[in-house]
């Protein structure tokens, strides 16, 4: 992050890891273990778009509450190295909390698109994406990211309990694994970045 120039794959990779679907078939098919495909629709469809909108919203109000406190682009560079750091190493060491999504009368809002698609860390990784390139044509290549990405995460439910049932979870833990030290290793490429153009280093 230390162009100026958006880094669109960047993007969609962080993107990927924290909001995409290889943590949320698990989820969307335990959720949803039972129910007809109609249901499985349904319940898919308003989860995209919760997750869509309130990503939205989250991320104009959160950038805008960045723009308010004057963030320098170093500083933000650093909170998302942290971020992306911490998140890591927590799902490294195990300390994730282990908490069994449990069903609910309206599943496509909780647990689905909260927090299993729009989780904390991905929305903080947006807002300083947004804070760091305020441009409109930016913000709406950064919507189009999460445009992207909420269509790989409604096909991916679509498939879910298929995947599930002739897959496993199994090579999905090995993506996670893998995603959890790539995710480490891009906060701490960020966190250097984000000093150096501080100039403390």
């Amino acid at each position: 992050m230390a162009s100026t120039d958006l880094p669109l794959p960047l993007l969609g990779a962080l993107l990927f890891t924290l909001m995409g679907p290889v943590a949320l078939m698990p989820l969307f098919a335990s959720v949803m273990a039972g129910a007809d495909r109609a249901r499985r629709l349904r319940t898919a469809l308003t989860a995209a778009g919760v997750a869509t909108l309130t990503i939205a919203v989250a991320v104009s109000v959160g950038a805008g509450a960045m723009a308010g406190a004057g963030t320098s682009p170093s500083s933000l560079i650093i909170a998302a190295g942290l971020i992306l750091l911490l998140t890591a190493l927590r799902a490294s060491l195990g300390t994730g909390g282990g908490q069994k999504a449990q069903p609910t009368t309206a599943p496509g809002f909780m647990p689905i698109a909260i927090p299993g698609i729009v989780t904390p860390v991905g929305v903080a990784v947006l807002i300083i994406f947004v804070s760091y390139f305020p441009s409109t044509a930016d913000k709406v290549a950064i919507m189009g990211v999460v445009g992207a990405i909420m269509l790989l995460n409604l096909a991916a439910m679509l498939g879910a309990r298929l995947f599930m049932e002739r897959v496993g979870a199994a090579p999905l833990l090995v993506l996670g694994a893998i995603f959890g030290v790539l995710q480490a290793a891009l906060g701490v490429q960020m966190i250097v970045s984000g000093i150096t153009m501080s100039g403390l280093i």
